[in-house]
């Protein structure tokens, strides 16, 4: 099962940054300067961490952790 800690642990791999800056509600966009090369990288990485598919309508609604939990959640019957 995957946390949010998992999940801020990617997207700060990604952005090479320390786990303790990406906060549950940061914009990957706005707050954590993500662009779509790193949104990209970070699909691949959740994909790969799940074991699931994302189309690009669910990969494009991914704007926070709590976005990718959610959706997680929802789509993907994760609890």
């Amino acid at each position: 099962m995957l946390t949010d800690r998992d999940v801020r642990e990617l997207v700060a791999g990604v952005l090479e940054l320390d786990v303790a800056d990406v906060g549950i509600d940061k914009s990957f966009y706005g707050d954590l300067e993500m662009d779509s090369l790193h949104k990209a990288e970070f699909v691949v990485a959740l994909e790969r961490a799940t074991g699931a598919e994302f189309d690009p309508a669910d990969a494009a609604r991914m704007d926070s952790v709590g976005d990718v939990m959610r959706l997680l959640h929802d789509r993907h019957q994760v609890p």
